[in-house]
């Protein structure tokens, strides 16, 4: 769906050197550009006088950089056309140029000699027989060439003759056909011609060249350089004049130093002719066949076909050239060459009054004509030759006797951007001397194929589609300007498209044609059809000797305004205001002759320029693929890049849509592209745009907003049609806020949106307008499914994002939007008719939130009392809606039975389910019955109310009934009033809290229900001791058992550490002192055991009793601290152990992996890994068994927390292990320091013997703390340089964990003097 839209030309004369100088072939620098000329005229000693002359990209007039002259001629024939020299051909690594004379002269012109400037022409070899064809290899490393004498030869490019033999072989090559005989003629079915047909003979009739071949032997090569293939005019026997042409197709083998062998012959084709092209992609050779001449093609009188052949030899299609019979009789095809990247065939025709290089392309098989280039000079209207660019694809260079045309080209894709809603998204496509047009807004014509075509005088240069009016403006190459109404028929807003009963897509009618005056030399590039029916052409123009580029205007009225623009200008478009903006080479936007200029900088030579009406932007894709955006009103002097890597774009009113190379589109909102072209900050959620995957490769032809639609084609050419989210969302949102809630709610359910949408864009405007919606979309069924789709969740967030509609509108929304929506709708339904909406009416109650089934089937008792007919209807349809057993348990539960056989029946289920407990049900009384149905709908609460009203003789029922289902708290409210009942409750209430072990709150329910024996043992469990002996001493228990009772509660009070009330306990209900004393002596608590020894006269307990106490707890923390001494004394050893390691293996230590990984290999497992021995040097080692069998079952995580916790053996990780250990018995040592002062102070008031025990432990504790302040300073001797070595080292040492090691604090001892000289010495 594209087209060729020329964008530069720049044409350099040749006449400054003489009227007998002919341009002979052309080079061009793929670098900067620069073409190379050769200018041949006849010497005076019958040689030839060559310059080389060197035009620069940024200038026209030529240079003159070398001459040589050659004394040789080409001893063969050759057309009029072709000059002295055949090959002109510039090597880039050498910066040279080789040049190859027909006459056999091979010579060599350095750019940069050895000076630094241009060396003289140095003719390396000769070829005394002459050349009459030769082509490089695309990788420059080989030249092949045919000579005079029919030879092929292949060089070097240090022209090394590497190969020659013979052109002409009777052989056909290595990759022959293996024949067995099944696509013989004799072989193959003929209908009803019957066996005689196999018979026939064969056609053999001699494939003869056209008398205006020109004999010359063609060559081309494969894009990749491994085939070349060659066109020679083979004579059927050295007797006769006659001959035909033969391609034949060579390889070159890399193994064998590039020398080529014959791979093919082609098939014999009469009419085949000389010119050859393989396309660089490699899978076509392009040729030509002509038809309707004695040996040539058959039938076909005056036709032309460019053939197609694939490698092996073997024709492929093809297409034909759409010449007259005059052309077909007197003219020829000259040449022929496809560009860099395939897309473009050039063909050279040369015509009765004039030359012509028409450009071709194929899409869908189908070969399309899109440019046609003449000569800009009607006096010198002949070529000489033409080649592209050698990496810019749609550049080609086009020379005659004494001009040299350089014309570049790029594809556009022709596209109506009307505004809504007369958008009809028609997009032209030119093909010859046919547009064919389509308006995709109506139909998705698959091309070839479109909706209709216009008819035209001859090829169009450009062709431009209004973007205020439904018409189009044509180009031509004599300055012949039409314009066109297209008429197109758009759908009807009401009944739809008008061509479902047959008609015209359009009726298009030309409004006017203008033609422009003939000044100098012109050629044409674009034109513009402005918002006032005017329209702008730009041309290249010389006149008098200077040459630049001029705007015409041109109107209805054939007035005609004439512009001469500054620079190179390639672009050119129409505002809104209907001011003409254009685009020079540099990408300098300026307005013509305007009031208010314009000066934009877009970067130079975009190939794509647009202008949005709707947003006053102009977008620019730059020939990096980059897309630049820029603002018209007011102009923002530099353009501002807004994405990359961008293969297509169109605009829409309300979006920019490209495509990216990563398969990707998106859809960007101008108002934020508005914002940001004028610099201001956009928010985070505003920079995200909707994006949507396409297939690879596919561009974009045109999108239309009306019909929410984007058309793609894909690279083989074919179209899809995609209706993008961002387009639909917008026409959606439109459509709400202005209320047409029909159109919006039939997009949505044909795209498959949200409906919420329509409610949560303006919850309050859907509020108010809820009876418009319902006359618009008045449906039962549209209507069903919008409530069935209702959700509390906000889908306008979720499909416009934060920024859908004014925060402040969301204070409107109601809470409850679902059950709010469907009251109110249910509300304007019941007074527009029950009958007619019951469905709808059901479904408002079936998705509320929750279901309200019981409302719903309501409404069918009371359509079976008012509307019988449709009630059945109506029970299928909620049926149909619902869960149908939830729908029989809510009808069962409304004790309806007629209700549950309605619905039974007409769900389908089977009578044995339900029968016989319905007559079961009906047999019984009615609270009974009740009490039934509320059991087996598990409705517990109501079953228990349904049998308290059966009456009291059912109380027992009803206690094992609340009992089994813990219906406690609606037993309580029921029994209030039933003193009686209500201590049943009670005891059973206490059972369950008693089972549920919460002893306390069960002894109350016991007191309450008056059984303090439950009780008794409920404030036992509960271990409430003094609730416990309260109750005992009221229910005056024995003595006996009030002895068993303290003696079970003081150990557990003892054994939880609470031997201060273990003692009370003693004392206060069991008057034994002696147990007190102890219990406390256990506990440490000796003061309080001296205080009991004195209060009760007991002072004989101090010698049995008290002084042992203290004796064991002098012996508990002597032990203690001489196991803490031990593990500090392992650890220090054990750090002085890895400081050694350190120094002798520091690659050990600091774990650096001086080996590499063996990649794809993992040995450690659970099985092979070892146990870390450093918990030896905790207080309560685990063994190595332990150890092993605790990993099993762990994630990977916790071993990897544990590996990190644990160190491993004899690195930095096991001594910042140590380190930390050593600090941890800091807090240790200070605890037991502050139990041990209490023990002191009581040893040293006892014996003179205790006195000594507490001397001993003091002055153990104090030796410990100087050890451990020495261990301490010990540990962090050189502790920063360690771990500065772990972060230089690289090692894996400390892991994760350096961080944490570095936060860690030094460890104090602070000072402890226990008792001091209270003690003595």
């Amino acid at each position: 769906m594209r087209s060729l839209t020329p964008l530069g030309v720049q044409v350099s004369s040749l006449e400054q050197f003489g009227s007998s100088s002919k341009a002979g072939n052309i080079a061009i620098n793929p670098e900067d550009g620069t073409v190379y000329v050769t200018v041949e005229r006849s010497s005076e000693d019958g040689g030839i006088e060559i310059d080389i002359l060197q035009i620069s990209s940024d200038r026209s007039d030529p240079d003159v950089i070398a001459s040589f002259t050659s004394p040789v001629l080409a001893p063969f024939p050759k057309p009029a056309h072709l000059g002295e020299t055949l090959d002109l051909h510039y090597l880039p690594d050498d910066r040279s140029l080789v040049i190859l004379l027909a006459g056999g002269d091979i010579a060599t012109l350095a750019l940069e000699g050895e000076d630094g400037g241009v060396a003289p022409v140095e003719v390396v070899g000769s070829v005394d027989s002459g050349i009459k064809a030769a082509a490089w290899a695309p990788d420059d490393e080989q030249i092949v060439m045919v000579t005079g004498e029919d030879n092929l030869v292949c060089m070097t490019r240090h022209f090394d003759v590497i190969h020659e033999e013979p052109l002409r072989s009777d052989d056909f090559g290595e990759d022959k056909f293996i024949n067995v005989g099944w696509g013989s003629k004799q072989t193959q079915f003929h209908g009803s011609l019957g066996k005689a047909a196999a018979k026939q003979p064969i056609n053999t009739s001699q494939s003869l060249s056209h008398p205006t071949d020109s004999g010359l032997p063609s060559i081309t090569f494969r894009g990749d350089a491994s085939y070349f293939a060659i066109s020679s005019l083979d004579p059927y026997s050295s007797s006769t004049d006659e001959a035909r042409r033969q391609i034949r197709i060579y390889s070159r083998d890399p193994n064998t130093g590039f020398v080529p062998k014959l791979s093919a012959t082609s098939e014999s084709l009469p009419g085949l002719e000389g010119n050859l092209s393989w396309r660089p992609a490699g899978n076509l050779i392009s040729t030509l066949v002509r038809y309707g001449y004695s040996g040539g093609g058959e039938g076909r009188e005056g036709k032309w076909d460019v053939a197609m052949f694939e490698r092996n030899g073997l024709r492929h299609g093809g297409f034909e050239l759409r010449e007259d019979k005059q052309t077909w009789k007197d003219g020829r095809v000259r040449g022929m060459q496809w560009n860099s990247d395939s897309e473009v065939l050039a063909i050279w025709i040369e015509r009765n009054d004039q030359d012509v290089v028409q450009l071709w392309s194929m899409k869908n098989y189908h070969y399309y004509l899109k440019q046609e280039l003449f000569s800009h000079d009607l006096k010198s209207s002949r070529f000489r030759g033409f080649k592209w660019h050698p990496e810019e694809p749609l550049s080609i260079y086009l020379y005659g006797e004494n001009f040299v045309q350089a014309r570049t080209f790029v594809w556009d894709t022709y596209t109506a951007r009307l505004p809504m809603p007369q958008d009809t998204a028609s997009v032209a496509v030119v093909d010859g001397q046919k547009l064919l047009i389509t308006p995709f807004r109506t139909q998705n014509t698959p091309p070839p194929m479109s909706s209709y075509h216009l008819d035209l005088p001859s090829v169009p240069v450009h062709v431009s589609l209004s973007d205020t009016t439904d018409s189009l403006a044509l180009l031509f190459s004599d300055g012949l300007v039409q314009v066109w109404d297209l008429n197109t028929r758009l759908p009807d807003p009401k009944f739809g498209s008008r061509l479902r009963g047959g008609g015209k897509v359009a009726e298009p009618k030309l409004r006017y044609t203008s033609s422009l005056e003939a000044e100098g030399q012109r050629l044409v590039k674009q034109l513009a059809i402005g918002p006032n029916g005017k329209v702008a052409v730009l041309s290249w123009v010389e006149k008098d000797g200077s040459a630049g580029c001029k705007v015409n205007v041109v109107d209805e009225k054939e007035e005609t305004e004439v512009e001469d623009l500054e620079g190179d200008v390639e672009r050119m478009l129409w505002t809104g205001e209907g001011e003409l903006l254009v685009l020079t080479a540099e990408g300098q936007l300026s307005s013509v002759a305007s009031d208010h200029p314009t000066d934009i900088t877009l970067g130079p030579h975009p190939t794509a320029l647009s202008y949005s009406p709707s947003s006053d932007l102009i977008f620019a894709l730059s020939p990096n693929s980059k897309l630049h955006l820029a603002a018209l009103s007011p102009s923002s002097p530099i353009s501002t890049p807004i994405a990359s890597n961008v293969t297509s774009y169109t605009l829409t009113p309300d979006f920019l849509i490209y495509t990216t190379t990563s398969s990707t589109s998106h859809y960007a909102p101008l108002p934020a592209l508005k914002r940001l072209a004028h610099g201001d900050d956009l928010l985070p959620h505003e920079m995200v745009w909707d994006e949507r995957r396409v297939e690879r490769g596919s561009l974009i032809v045109t999108a239309c907003e009306s019909s929410m639609s984007l058309v793609l084609q894909m690279p083989r050419g074919n179209l899809e049609t995609v209706y993008p989210r961002a387009l639909v969302l917008a026409v959606v949102k439109q459509d709400v806020l202005s209320g047409n809630y029909r159109n919006a709610f039939l997009q949505c359910r044909k795209h498959r949106l949200d409906l919420n949408v329509l409610y949560d864009l303006d919850p309050s405007q859907f509020m108010k307008n809820l009876k418009d919606f319902v006359e618009q979309v008045p449906e039962v069924d549209y209507l069903n499914l919008f409530v069935s789709s209702l959700s509390p969740a906000d889908s306008a967030r979720v499909l416009y994002g934060d920024h859908s509609k004014d925060p402040s509108s969301s204070s409107s929304k109601p809470v409850d939007k679902v059950n709010s929506l469907c009251d109110s709708l249910r509300s304007i339904l019941e007074d527009r008719g029950v009958e007619q909406y019951v469905e709808t009416i059901l479904t408002t109650h079936v998705c509320k939130q929750p279901a309200d089934y019981e409302s719903g089937l309501k409404v069918l008792l009371t359509l079976q009392a008012d509307h019988p007919e449709i009630v059945e209807d109506a029970i299928k349809y909620i049926i149909f809606l619902s869960d149908v057993n939830r729908l029989y348990d809510v009808a069962l539960g409304m004790y309806n039975f007629q209700l549950v056989l309605m619905i039974a029946q007409y769900s389908q289920k089977d009578p044995k389910e339900y029968l016989p407990f319905l007559r079961e049900l009906r047999a019984l009384d009615k609270f009974d019955q009740r009490f039934r149905i509320d059991d087996h709908l598990s409705r517990r609460e109501s079953a228990l109310r349904n049998l308290k009203q059966c009456g009291p003789d059912r109380f027992e029922e009803a206690s094992s009934y609340l009992s089994r289902y813990e219906l406690y708290d609606e037993a309580f409210s029921l029994y209030a009033d039933e003193p009686e009942h209500l201590q049943v409750i009670h005891d059973l209430y206490g059972d369950y809290l008693y089972d549920r072990r919460d002893f306390t709150d069960a002894a109350i329910s016991y007191i309450l229900a008056k059984k303090d024996d439950k009780a008794l043992k409920a404030y036992e469990k509960a271990h409430a001791w003094r609730e416990l002996f309260t109750l005992a001493k009221r229910l005056r228990v024995s003595e006996d058992e009030t002895a068993q009772i303290c003696e079970r509660v003081t150990d557990h009070l003892s054994s939880r550490g609470r031997h201060l009330e273990a003692s009370q306990v003693f004392i206060e209900h069991a008057q034994d002192v002696d147990s007190a004393v102890d219990v406390l002596c256990r506990g440490t608590e000796f003061s309080e055991a001296y205080r009991l020894t004195s209060l009760h006269d007991r002072i004989d307990l101090i010698e049995s009793m008290i002084h042992p106490g203290l004796e064991e707890a002098h012996e508990a923390l002597m032990e203690t601290f001489e196991e803490m001494e031990g593990q500090l004394d392992k650890e220090v050893n054990r750090l002085k152990e890895l400081r050694k390691i350190r120094e002798n293996d520091p690659e050990s230590f600091y774990i650096v992996d001086t080996e590499p990984a063996i990649e794809g290999v993992d040995v450690a497992t659970n099985a092979t890994t070892a146990v870390t021995g450093f918990t030896r040097y905790t207080v309560a080692p685990t063994t190595v068994f332990s150890q092993t069998t605790k990993m099993t079952g762990q994630t990977a995580k916790s071993k990897k927390s544990r590996k990190r916790a644990t160190g491993r053996k004899g690195t930095v990780d096991e001594y910042e292990y140590l380190v930390a250990s050593i600090g941890r018995l800091v807090v240790r040592v200070d605890d037991k320091s502050n139990d041990a002062i209490a023990l002191l102070r009581h040893l040293r008031l006892a014996t003179s013997d205790h006195i000594e025990l507490s001397r001993s432990l003091q002055s153990t504790i104090i030796a410990f703390r100087e050890k451990l302040t020495q261990s301490i300073e010990l540990a962090w001797e050189g502790r920063e340089d360690i771990l500065k070595e772990v972060v230089e080292s690289g090692g894996a040492g400390l892991e994760e964990g350096l961080d944490k090691s570095l936060a860690l604090v030094r460890p104090v001892v602070g000072g402890w003097k226990g008792l001091g000289i209270l003690v003595g010495k």
